[in-house]
């Protein structure tokens, strides 16, 4: 009914914008203080931040929508710096990943924990992508010339401060859509490679390959001074492969066509054709990677060619073929656990909104709070 489906947008997009809002003005912008104490602290802080409020957002997919996450493959470590590399499928992957962290790590405290290599037109977009910086994220232009001297300022400053960190890039570069499949097909014909089948595009590797030089360029000198990151072989413990696929009710594939930009509407109203969620994660030791950019290009496009297989296998028997998904799959974060939370970021919202009213001096500090982030996420510094 329409009315229902106006309740499930208030209760879906309205929450999320308030008490993204409200939050950044009395949690993220006064924990920025600690960046004087300590910028360790401060990731951790600011972590925590996050990973309360998007386990709170969990209920959007898991709960409005009813998607199930079945998450399969390698146990993560813990507690230590890991690299994803995942396709990317649509806009709300991210969504999922958050889903994915709680049922890897079996506490909520694994969700903020996520800094992924994004897009730069993400970091002017009001509140969220400048909360997205205040927790760590990379933006990059697409210019390689512009985006390597910055990605290896942020490396350092992430390795510098051993932020607790999940960095997430997507080599692909963008999201599946038929335009972006013909042109990475052409790519690939144009460069005498083997075009990839199925609703996956050819890998870009430049800045996955710096990273992990990076992370590598970390253990050698740790080795040297007999720091941190010489046991692990990096910066990054693990190197993770992650592959992200969506089937219906049916257990039918879903066509990126039924995910692209309108999904966004879909979520809020309760709508997502999306009924499981399939994640599989294939963990490999620092060692075992190679850094050198053409045989990190080389790599990429075998584990590219093994995560097409594995979709394809999605799209006949209607999950990840020859694994079985981990006892934690399924299910949803802990109703009363997520009702808190959300409770919680409601009452900071109304304290936020009452001072704005009742305070000019709240008020004030609200006004240049933002044009501050604003002016930070346009200047976008690297080693925030």
């Amino acid at each position: 009914p329409f009315s229902r489906q106006w309740f499930n947008i208030f209760w879906s997009i309205g929450y999320v914008i308030f008490t993204a809002a409200t939050s950044t003005l009395t949690l993220l912008v006064p924990a920025t203080l600690l960046r004087l104490v300590s910028l360790s602290l401060y990731s951790r802080v600011t972590s925590g931040i996050f990973s309360c409020w998007w386990t709170s957002c969990l209920f959007i997919t898991e709960r409005l929508n009813g998607v199930k996450v079945r998450v399969s493959g390698d146990t993560l470590p813990a507690n230590v710096p890991l690299l994803f590399m995942s396709n990317h499928k649509c806009n709300l992957d991210w969504m999922f990943l958050w889903s994915a962290a709680i049922r890897s790590a079996g506490s909520i405290w694994a969700v903020g924990a996520f800094r992924a290599v994004a897009k730069a037109e993400i970091r002017v977009v009001p509140v969220f992508g400048w909360g997205c910086k205040l927790n760590g994220f990379a933006y990059v232009r697409r210019q390689w010339s512009v985006d390597a001297a910055r990605l290896k300022r942020w490396m350092a400053a992430q390795i510098s401060r051993g932020a607790p960190g999940w960095v997430v890039i997507f080599p692909e570069g963008t999201r599946f859509t038929d335009a972006n499949k013909k042109r990475s097909d052409a790519s690939a014909v144009k460069d005498g490679l083997q075009t990839l089948p199925g609703e996956i595009l050819r890998p870009r590797t430049k800045g996955l390959a710096l990273m992990l030089d990076e992370s590598r360029a970390a253990a050698a000198a740790a080795a040297m001074t007999g720091g941190r990151y010489a046991a692990t072989g990096g910066y990054f413990s693990r190197v993770v492969d992650m592959t992200v696929a969506y089937t219906d009710a049916d257990g039918k594939p879903l066509q990126g066509s039924a995910l692209g930009t309108r999904c966004f509407g879909q979520l809020a109203r309760g709508e997502l054709p999306v009924d499981t969620c399939h994640v599989h994660f294939e963990c490999f030791k620092p060692d075992d990677v190679p850094t050198d950019p053409e045989a990190v290009d080389a790599w990429c496009m075998e584990r590219w060619r093994i995560k097409a297989a594995m979709l394809q296998g999605v799209a006949k028997t209607g999950r990840i073929p020859g694994v079985e998904p981990w006892s934690t799959s399924g299910g949803q974060v802990p109703l009363v656990l997520q009702t808190c939370l959300r409770v919680g970021f409601v009452v900071q919202g109304l304290v936020c909104v009452g001072l704005l009213v009742t305070s000019k001096l709240f008020a004030l500090y609200a006004v240049v709070a933002f044009i501050g982030l604003g002016a930070m996420a346009q200047i976008d510094p690297p080693e925030w």
